[in-house]
């Protein structure tokens, strides 16, 4: 789009326009507005600047070429400037930009790359110079015509360049400006003409007083360049590839599998100083028509939607609704998935045919196009697989059957709940309603698939993929992010809650107590957003379970919370003591909060502190129950209808061992505790002992063994127990976010993990199963492998297009799939914190026009979502909402946009505690209302209790929001810099535009000073089209020397205290003998382990002789026991601790992290002052 043609109009306060508009329409005029306000001409191409404006390129943000050598004084760089001021330690550190002044740039340009047998090009150029004169519209406060700068757009001729290999020698490009010139550099090369050109304000400053310097400023200056007759003349730049034969076997396939996806995206120009944009006569041509400059690019990612029966016919008889198939005769149930396999059979036919056709331009891509064949046919085998096993195990069938009923249950909750926590509908109105529309209930076809694919891995034991000791699969299910992960997951943890219950016992271990799925996270507001969504399921399968108990069994499904101290209470007395300091308006606890859900998952009514009781132990049954908030007792899970259960959660530590929950949610940093707390082993299923009253016990659990009848309760008495199964089901969220050091000590630590969720049956060893997901990933073989030693899979895999997988289609952008849509600014010369701030103000002005105009249409822009590489720099532009901004947005208005008043601004950061989170959660779902304003101004005026919450103008995050975060209603998002790396930017930025009701727009705020920003916004629209291409690949190296000097004595300790019921209490430590058969069992497992990672016996024997040192110490430190008794952690001044905390001396042998994020400890940098003046020699 030209956006220097456009006009501005004056902001709208009239009544929503009759004219439908779609938020596609919003969501093109609010970018419009944005670039009129950064760029300009806002008022079109022969506007008047409004009189107050003292210099013409204070208007503006970009798009300016200075008179050479122009410095800008720091007082006159921009009326936005006294904004900056002094950061201190929260500051952005890496500016590089003097504090004084600055330069702004007097050239810009592009280089690309024109066929060899091409004689010319032909440049275009254009843009606009500022005149001081007299206003023809505008008067002084006396009267007269104003002085203002008034735009007079210069519009060059057609320049004809012939190609030749030489330099341009600099040419004017209009005949009234001779002073504005092109210059450039071509030369003939194998690949084509490669052609550098850039435009060149040669205009000398003015220096005298009273002279108008602005005058020789260029402002939204802009070149095309086209072929003479208009053909497609420019062709692919070469980029620098990587060298094949330096890479591992599985590297390298995946290289060659990204350059054949991505075949068809070009890179035809790149820009200097400034963004370029290529126009090509058809989205698969292989030549550009036109290449151009951009001051502002913009780049719409498609969306990636499910294949439906309109794409392909042979899904016409594929049932998709979860009722339906729940309820489905057999055969109708089995022909409707047998439609699934026949239609990827189909597909994958046609991708096969493919690799001989040249229209698809595969030469070179041979082997890779087959590899991608051979990879969707594995996939269709083990599809098929799962429905056969539907179609022949009656057990399975019925599993699935639970799990499309309960996953129906949750969708159509989950939407019930959301619209009475908007307001949208009463308690009293029901789900019938809901449940009419199958669309509320639908798996994506994907989803689906997965499902199939992994039950049957999941229904037998002993199954290949599963319990191999090195060929066992872990399966990545890799979509795009907002594409319905989490679903796919949740279906199969309803599949695996029922099966257990369904198989009964099993080697003597019962199925339906214990944990059966493992979900872990690594980042807490992720944990606690997908806790919030897994309750619903919860809900769901304990509904189905109340309804028939003879077949479901009488223990409830429950869904537990396991998470950091300070999130959560890690016992029941910490717990009381926190509802207690809340109830009387005290401060948050340190010790975190048991109220984690603020709204009924089932029914949306509001929970609060009052609604949860713990009920403590010995004296009454040890629970920390929370009730649904429903006062009428109408939900299901109110105190009234489920006295001492309510809803099926728990959230503290103590009653998760006591009672383990069917699924677990757990940050992967808490399975730390492993070696410190011997409570852990009940996670695991290994107890020994049952109490009626209290749940389960472990030789660490001493609280008696008779409790008298007390509060109505009748008295109990241990009693011997089994073990319980062990989990079946590991899903591993976020798979990225496993790298770095943390990654390293959890692949580590999983070697526990993975050991203790393993069991015998009929003699041969059974393993878990291993689910990951992620959106954004590269090397994921190398790191599964590292992490779990399985081999990977990846669902949905790729065909022999990016823009086709079977599963999902890219679709061309338009208004009815609107992609994500991406701008970039890079202010050169103004100083960061100004472009920041006329970033925000523009936005949010500009929003409040279209809030304005089409009222809660404009909701989805209406709450700015600011991201930040860290703390500091989101602390620095807190601080300009502030002040900076919350001022400019009130005169906004004076600007063509319209103004604004900031009333609500939060943060999502680590600095946030386990109470203030989840409650920023629930208001970031309050929408803007014009009818909800009049409501809370009614009820303020009336002295009644506000019942909506204001809604927040802005949010500031780091990357706590950039995984797992759903509000629907977010629209609008500015980043702050380029991330640091590109899994991270499409991961945060895809938190924005997850509805229909508003596509997503992301303004990346470029730091011109930082060469990586820099690079970023002058190849803009190229990475953007290819970044999943870009993601970095991770590293993990859980088993080299420095992560088994910091992690194995806690995973040895771990196993030692977890595997053997005879070492677990904490005195036990002390009981070690150099004979116990665990040591055998440990020293096996670990040093086989490393060497299965890494395929290395070097590291196996490494193991084996660090495990050897630390064995003899703690036998050293058994022998040595005198006065004081030896335990895994010290117990008042009798007992000292064979671990040690991390920080507290230097590291030990047996020191031992508590946290997997605590690897490195932090280095202190002491300022000497003595030493500010020293100068190197």
């Amino acid at each position: 789009m030209n956006t220097t043609n456009s006009t501005v109009n004056a902001p709208v306060t009239t009544p929503p326009a009759l004219v439908t508009k779609t938020p596609s329409d919003l969501r093109d005029e609010l970018t419009d507005m944005v670039i009129r306000d950064l760029l300009g001409p806002a008022a079109g191409p022969d506007e008047e600047l409004n009189q107050y404006e003292d210099h013409a390129y204070q208007r503006y943000l970009v798009g300016m070429l200075a008179p050479k050598g122009s410095e800008i004084a720091g007082g006159e760089l921009d009326e936005l400037a006294a904004g900056d001021g002094d950061e201190g330690e929260e500051g952005a550190p890496e500016s590089g930009v003097p504090a004084g002044g600055t330069y702004f740039p007097s050239s810009m340009g592009l280089s690309f790359v024109v066929a060899a047998d091409t004689k010319e090009i032909v440049v275009d150029a254009e843009w606009g110079q500022y005149l001081r004169v007299k206003s023809s519209t505008q008067v002084n406060k006396d009267g007269n015509p104003a002085n203002v700068w008034k735009r007079n757009p210069v519009i060059a001729p057609p320049l004809p360049l012939d190609l030749k290999d030489d330099t341009l020698k600099p040419t004017v490009l209009h005949k009234d400006h001779p002073l504005v010139q092109l210059q450039g550099r071509m030369r003939l090369t194998a690949n084509g003409w490669v052609v550098t050109l850039f435009m060149v304000n040669q205009q000398e400053e003015r220096k005298r007083h009273g002279e108008p310097k602005d005058e020789v400023w260029v402002f939204q200056p802009k070149l095309r360049v086209h072929g003479a007759e208009q053909q497609p003349i420019f062709v692919q730049r070469k980029n620098a590839k990587a060298d094949l034969s330096k890479m591992d076997p599985l590297t390298r396939e995946e290289t060659e599998t990204l350059e054949m996806l991505y075949r068809h995206q070009r890179e035809f120009a790149v820009g200097h100083g400034i963004s370029v944009h290529a126009t090509l006569p058809e989205s698969l041509a292989e030549r550009a028509t036109l290449v151009e400059t951009e001051w502002v690019p913009r780049f719409e990612v498609p969306q990636q939607t499910p294949r439906s029966p309109a794409d392909d016919e042979n899904l016409t008889g594929v049932v998709m609704d979860m009722k339906e198939l729940a309820e489905l005769p057999k055969p109708g149930l089995i022909a409707s998935l047998r439609n699934i396999e026949t239609a990827y059979r189909v597909w994958i036919k046609m991708e096969a045919a493919k690799l001989s056709l040249p229209a698809e331009r595969l030469t070179g891509h041979a082997e890779a196009a087959q590899r991608a064949v051979d990879r969707c046919t594995r996939a269709l085998q083990r599809v098929k697989a799962g429905i056969d096993l539907i179609a022949n195990d009656p057990l399975a069938e019925e599993a699935f059957r639970f799990a499309n009923r309960a996953m129906w249950q949750q969708r159509i909750h989950s939407t019930f709940a959301r619209k009475v926590r908007k307001k949208e509908m009463q308690i009293e109105d029901g789900v019938a309603g809901l449940d009419k529309d199958g669309k509320n209930r639908s798996w994506r076809l994907f989803q689906l698939a997965f499902v199939l694919l992994n039950l049957p891995s999941l229904t037998d034991l002993h199954h290949h993929d599963r319990s191999h000791e090195t060929e066992a699969v872990a399966d990545l299910l890799w979509f795009a992010t907002g594409g319905g992960k989490t679903e796919a997951y949740l279906g199969l943890t309803a599949y695996t809650l029922a099966l257990r219950r369904l198989q009964g016992v099993v080697e003597g271990r019962r199925g339906d107590h214990g944990i059966a799925v493992m979900m872990r996270y690594t980042l807490r507001l992720l944990t606690l957003q997908q806790f919030q969504r897994a309750a619903a399921l919860i809900c769901s399968c304990e509904f189905i379970r109340r309804a028939d108990v003879t077949k479901w069994g009488e223990t409830p499904f429950r869904l537990g919370l396991w998470v950091g101290g300070k999130t959560t209470p890690n016992s029941l007395k910490a717990a009381a003591n926190a509802l207690r300091q809340r109830n009387v308006g005290g401060k948050p606890s340190s010790t975190g909060t048991p109220l984690q859900i603020t709204s009924c998952p089932w029914c949306g009514s509001e929970i609060k502190e009052q609604h949860l009781k713990v009920y403590e132990a010995p004296s009454d049954i040890g629970r920390c129950v929370t009730y649904c908030g429903d006062n009428l007792g109408r939900c299901e899970f109110t105190e009234a209808q489920a006295p001492k259960e309510g809803l099926p959660v728990m959230v503290v530590d103590e009653e998760i061992y006591r009672r383990p929950p069917s699924l677990l949610i757990a940050t992967v940093d808490k399975f730390a505790q492993m070696p410190w707390n011997g409570m852990t082993q009940m996670l695991f299923g290994k107890v020994t002992e049952i109490c009626d009253r209290h749940g389960f016990l472990s030789p660490e659990v001493d609280d008696g063994q008779h409790h008298p009848a007390r509060n109505g309760l009748p008295s109990v008495k241990n009693r011997p127990h089994s073990f319980l199964r062990p989990p079946d089901l590991i899903i591993q969220d976020e798979l990225h976010l496993i790298s770095g050091p943390l990654g390293s000590m959890v692949g580590l630590y999983e070697a526990a993990v993975d050991e203790l969720c393993s069991w015998t049956v009929n003699g041969k060893k059974v393993r878990p199963k291993v689910v990951a997901s992620t959106a954004t990933i590269r090397r994921a073989h190398d790191q599964v492998q590292k992490l779990f030693v399985r081999k990977l899979e990846v669902f949905p895999p790729q065909g022999t297009s990016i823009k086709d997988s079977f599963f999902a289609i890219q679709r061309p952008t338009s208004p009815q799939y609107p992609g994500r849509r991406y701008l970039g600014i890079s202010a050169f010369g103004r100083r960061y914190p100004v472009a920041m701030i006329r970033s925000y103000v523009a936005h949010m002005a500009a929003a409040q026009v279209l809030y304005e105009k089409y009222d809660r249409l404009a909701d989805p822009y209406m709450t700015l979502t600011g991201y930040f590489n860290s703390i500091r720099e989101l602390a620095g532009t807190r601080r300009l909402v502030e002040d900076d901004i919350k001022a400019r947005l009130r005169d906004a208005d004076q600007r063509g946009l319209a103004k604004r008043r900031v009333r609500a601004l939060e943060e999502l950061t680590s600095r946030k505690s386990g109470t203030d989170i989840p409650k920023i959660l629930e208001r970031l779902e309050t929408v803007f209302d014009k009818s909800l304003e009049v409501q809370r101004a009614a009820e303020r005026k009336s002295g009644q209790k506000v019942t909506s919450a204001v809604p927040y103008d802005v949010i500031l995050a780091t990357n706590m929001i950039s995984v797992g975060v759903d509000i629907d209603r977010l629209g609008m998002m500015l980043v702050a810099g380029q991330p640091k790396n590109t899994s991270e930017y499409i991961q945060a930025t895809s938190r924005v535009g997850r509805s229909v009701d508003g596509p997503g727009l992301v303004c990346t705020v470029f730091n011109w000073a930082r060469p990586r920003d820099l690079s970023h916004y002058e190849r803009f629209e190229h990475y953007h089209e290819t970044f999943y291409k870009h993601v970095e690949a991770l590293s993990v190296t859980p088993f080299s020397a420095r992560a088994l000097d910091r992690g194995l004595t806690g995973v040895m300790v771990g196993l030692m205290r977890l595997l053997d019921d005879h070492l677990n209490a904490n005195l036990k430590a002390g009981k070690v003998l150099d004979t116990d058969p665990t040591w055998a069992q440990v020293f096996e497992l670990l040093s086989k382990r490393g060497e299965n990672a890494t395929h290395d016996s070097v590291v196996g024997a490494r193991i084996k002789d660090m495990l050897d040192r630390r064995r003899d110490e703690w036998l050293k430190r058994v022998h040595n026991q005198k006065d004081h008794k030896l335990g895994y952690k010290s117990e008042g001044g009798a007992t000292v601790g064979l671990l040690e905390q991390a920080g507290d001396n230097d590291w030990a042998m047996f020191t031992c992290l508590n946290s997997l994020r605590d690897v490195e400890g932090t280095v202190d940098l002491v300022l000497d002052q003595r030493s500010a003046g020293l100068r190197a020699d």
